[in-house]
């Protein structure tokens, strides 16, 4: 239920599997290739792809590119917060690069976890991929436990999303998860964070009063979809900027591997309306009829103002996406 993305991506080209080719495929064949190898996303010296053609999506294409400078195979791959989003895009990836996947979801029944479950028959159950259910940092005082992770190092940890969900699960230890997750994660191991900047990062600010009305309006959906999850009596998620990300990183002792990486976020009236049904799904646990009356008429007013605002045509560009990857900090006797 997250918003979904506005971007130009170029697509890999495909080489053709023929057993019976014309010169001009064969020098088709050849370019392409060619293509492949100077950019890094297949390596002729170990016969294995680094991306794949299926790759739409840039968060999880610049992952790849990372894979693909550095030339590191997945391998054994955690994927930390897996939901509908990420599992899709694991199960692209070339078989030649990952060994197998173990999927963690703080909830199999709902939300981003329901979709990971409704794909389970994704994974490759015979070279041991597994979907678990648990919260990272979880205590005796939160109501989900540790997720069953077999004790072994990941070559490759994704966490999509995953910081700004914690809130929902296992708040406030968003300070710890990445010290948890780097026990998980082998020596030379890759971590890959993807995250979204707060959309009330202008609240209380003068800023925020001078933005394009549709700008304003996607941080004031945002503002009434929370107060229902609120007024519900449930938990709400917390959104992180890359820069804080970047500082828990440190100091749990990582490095980033690559230059932090923003993609815009497009709203469409479309995008604001999973928001709001977010929203109007959370009434009926409101104690107060009159409240929820009121809270109705809200989302109402909002829904149409979107409509004129923002159509699903143009849609309007407010805040972005990132992708922080790090590896393991080198002991000062390494040479780090």
């Amino acid at each position: 239920e997250r918003p979904t993305f506005f971007f130009v991506v170029g697509r890999l080209a495909l080489l053709r599997r023929r057993s019976a080719c014309s010169a001009l495929d064969l020098d088709d064949r050849s370019m392409r290739l060619g293509r492949l190898v100077s950019s890094g996303l297949y390596s002729m010296q170990s016969s294995f792809y680094l991306a794949s053609p299926a790759t739409k999506d840039p968060l999880f294409r610049a992952i790849e590119e990372t894979h693909a400078k550095l030339r590191k195979r997945y391998g054994v791959m955690l994927d930390a917060g897996t939901g509908g989003h990420s599992l899709k895009w694991l199960s692209t990836l070339p078989r030649s690069a990952v060994d197998r996947i173990v999927a963690v979801s703080a909830d199999l029944g709902a939300g981003e976890g329901k979709g990971a479950n409704d794909l389970r028959s994704k994974l490759d159950a015979k070279r041991g991929d597994a979907l678990v259910e648990g919260s990272w940092c979880a205590t005796t005082t939160t109501t989900t436990r540790e997720p069953q992770v077999e004790d072994e190092a990941f070559d490759t940890i994704v966490c999509d999303y995953l910081v700004g969900s914690m809130d929902g699960f296992t708040p406030y230890a968003q300070d710890r998860v990445f010290d948890e997750l780097k026990k998980k994660l082998a020596p030379d191991g890759l971590l890959h964070v993807v995250g979204l900047t707060p959309i009330y990062a202008l609240l209380g600010t003068t800023a925020y009063h001078d933005l394009d009305p549709p700008q304003r309006l996607v941080v004031d959906v945002a503002r009434a979809r929370d107060a229902c999850i609120l007024l519900a009596g449930h938990r709400t998620y917390r959104e992180y900027p890359a820069d804080w990300i970047e500082r828990q990183l440190d100091r749990a002792g990582f490095d980033l591997v690559a230059e932090p990486r923003k993609f815009g976020v497009l709203w469409k009236h479309a995008t604001v309306k999973t928001q709001l049904d977010v929203a109007r799904r959370k009434l009926p646990f409101f104690a107060d009829d009159a409240l929820k009356d009121a809270m109705t008429l809200t989302l109402d007013a909002l829904d149409d103002k979107a409509k004129g605002l923002l159509g699903d045509a143009k849609g309007v560009s407010y805040g972005f996406d990132y992708v922080l990857s790090a590896a393991l900090k080198r002991r000062r006797d390494e040479g780090g």
